[in-house]
């Protein structure tokens, strides 16, 4: 190492020629790198900055709200691996007490929505319900005969937060395949529900009536088991787990009987439709791969130029020095020690040039260490490789022509 380090002074203006050849050579993989890591970070993060949500609607895609979904596909979407946060709404009319088909009228005067989660009532935002002690808005995905009443109709009626109340809840009933607006149909009669719940909305945004009641969408969902009545959806949205797996979610909703949105086919209420938000994603996630997929193409002819800048370095160092090299071979030094001290006379060289570039970019932060380990390495592996192939001319070289020659 001594002998290396006084080679390189010796021969400083070749050192700095070949350092300064090595800055520049670093710089430009160093950019590489730089770019590579950024495209693949941006793409493995691209699910969490670009969500992409899928909805039912009707086979027109005029509704995705106040349809008629299947029990099935209800269910199906729920158990999909490739889904989460699925939201489902369920909507009816409801009324104070207990009273028979024919005594609905004047009784049945509140709009109601049972939902699994709270997103399930566009419009309404969290903050604007307030829950009794030891209550919060988990209480929309468990079962319990529980309910949630705007603030006006609480006032109206002399309740409070847990009182219980008696509530008669009728269903919209569509015809086959979803013709005809839907039919409110009596579905349970004076059944006990506590009260868990106020809301109380501020600035109501929604696209529907909001509404007066809310239930738990399971709980309701058992009065539709127990009277033996096919349950169904008003609306249903869900979020793609993982949207590189896009199309395996969209075969598995087309088994389920999915069809695409068809904007000339005729109006129904049937919610048979799937609506999928996932132009920006696809199109952003292409573009990123193609730019990866150059990248990365373009590595081979990095390295090869790699190869040859170190090849070229070790070339210009060595020009003259055939004598030097003969000399240290003359005082019983073997060609595998002059080999290495030349060696790592150009390692250090290219370690400087190296620390010169690497250093500053590291602390100001402008690059991550990832991309800075990747092109380190590369660059001194590449450039060692280079420097070896010059370095080995000097093993055919005749010693004693050498110094016969005077060089």
């Amino acid at each position: 190492m001594k002998l290396a380090y006084r080679n390189m002074v010796r021969h400083y203006r070749k050192s700095i020629l070949s350092a300064a050849i090595g800055i520049v050579t670093i710089a430009f993989l160093l950019l590489y790198a730089v770019n590579l890591d950024s495209t693949e970070s941006q793409l493995v993060s691209l699910p969490e900055a670009m969500e992409v949500n899928g909805r039912v609607s009707n086979l027109n895609g005029s509704l995705s709200e106040g349809i008629s979904i299947s029990e099935e596909r209800v269910d199906g979407i729920a158990a999909c691996p490739d889904v989460e946060k699925a939201v489902f709404s369920a909507q009816f009319m409801t009324g104070f007490g207990a009273f028979t088909l024919e005594e609905y009228k004047g009784n049945l005067n509140y709009f109601a929505t049972a939902v699994n989660d709270i997103e399930g009532v566009p419009g309404l935002k969290s903050e604007e319900i307030s829950y009794g002690e030891a209550r919060d808005e988990s209480l929309f995905a468990g079962g319990e005969p529980v309910c949630i009443l705007d603030v006006r109709t609480m006032e109206q009626q002399g309740l409070s937060i847990g009182d219980e109340v008696t509530i008669t809840l009728y269903y919209y009933q569509y015809g086959k395949g979803g013709i005809g607006i839907g039919k409110v149909t009596p579905l349970v009669e004076g059944k006990p529900f506590t009260i868990a719940g106020v809301m109380d909305y501020k600035d109501f945004t929604g696209s529907v009536t909001p509404p007066q009641m809310l239930f738990p969408l399971e709980s309701v969902r058992q009065f539709f088991r127990e009277e033996g009545i096919a349950f169904t959806a008003d609306s249903a949205a869900f979020k793609v787990k993982d949207p590189f797996r896009l199309n395996e979610c969209k075969s598995y909703m087309k088994e389920l009987g999915f069809l695409p949105v068809v904007r000339d086919a005729d109006f129904s209420y049937a919610g048979n439709a799937l609506s999928m938000k996932d132009e920006e994603f696809i199109n952003a996630a292409e573009n990123l791969r193609e730019t990866l997929t150059f990248l990365t193409g373009m590595l081979p002819f990095v390295v090869v130029i790699l190869l040859f800048v170190g090849y070229l370095c070790s070339f210009l160092l060595i020009q003259g020095r055939k004598a030097e090299y003969a000399t240290m071979r003359s005082v019983g030094m073997g060609w595998w020690s002059c080999f290495f001290v030349m060696l790592l006379e150009n390692l250090m060289i290219e370690a400087a040039a190296c620390a010169a570039v690497s250093l500053p970019a590291f602390l100001t932060g402008m690059v991550s260490g990832r991309a800075l380990l990747y092109s380190d390495a590369v660059f001194l592996l590449a450039f060692l490789l280079g420097s070896a192939a010059a370095l080995w001319t000097f093993h055919r070289l005749s010693v004693m022509e050498v110094l016969r020659a005077g060089e």
